[in-house]
């Protein structure tokens, strides 16, 4: 997968997961906002940014991971982890376009995990400095999210460094707006990504990107024509 696919699916699967995001991580955040210093809100930043290094960290774990098929089984690892990377862009879309219908089976089950790490973010407290809020962002982080583990094994399918910094970075950022955000503009941004319209669109994107990487190869031999070899290259890197 390209990185500029990657980077387009990482950013929908956030904003449009952003909502499964603030019903999982709402209450930490609200907690994280309220500890903000009055004359320096900027430092809400840091939570983010940290949060986004954990998730980049993790997913560079994967992708060593995923890389090591590839290097021991050149000849048939790559085609399998590239059709099971394709339905899993194929779930994502499902997850997108239809919220609130799958459950978080993976935050369920490590939820005394996060009991366990909550505590740890009054270390950090009161937040006075952007150390203090890199290092609420870090923990947050490591916080167990189904949605982020769903990108994770993305990155592992994916087995690229690039491709996959593409992907979390802008997930990441993509969950940023609604858990920044607080009243009418989070109110406001949430009504505007729940709109069915344009959740089916990014939904059709995300399932678009997942088919092509599956079946590229297969359908620029099947369909010999100029477009189909364009449409195929934007989503699947030659060689």
């Amino acid at each position: 997968m390209t990185p500029e696919a990657a980077l387009l699916a990482g950013l929908l699967a956030g904003l449009f997961g952003s909502t499964h995001c603030l019903g999982m991580c709402g209450g930490i955040a609200g907690m994280l906002h309220a500890q903000l210093p009055g004359e320096r809100p900027w430092l809400a930043a840091g939570f983010h940014l940290g949060r986004i290094a954990s998730y980049l960290a993790i997913g560079l774990i994967a992708t060593g991971i995923g890389m090591l098929p590839a290097t021991l089984l050149p000849d048939h690892a790559p085609m399998v982890m590239r059709i099971l990377l394709g339905l899993m862009l194929v779930a994502m879309a499902f997850y997108i376009a239809l919220p609130g219908r799958f459950r978080d089976v993976a935050g369920e089950l490590a939820a005394p995990l996060t009991r366990r790490l909550t505590p740890l973010f009054a270390r950090f407290l009161p937040v006075k400095s952007l150390d203090n809020a890199l290092g609420l962002g870090l923990l947050w982080g490591l916080l167990p999210c189904g949605l982020l583990y769903s990108v994770v094994a993305a990155a592992v399918l994916l087995a690229d460094p690039l491709a996959t910094t593409a992907m979390i970075v802008s997930f990441g950022i993509g969950t940023v707006p609604l858990l920044l955000g607080t009243g009418l503009a989070a109110l406001k941004f949430r009504s505007a990504i729940n709109r069915r319209g344009l959740r089916l669109l990014a939904a059709a994107l995300v399932a678009l990107s997942g088919l092509l990487v599956a079946l590229g190869p297969w359908l620029g031999h099947l369909i010999d024509h100029p477009w189909m070899q364009f449409v195929v290259d934007c989503v699947t890197p030659q060689g």
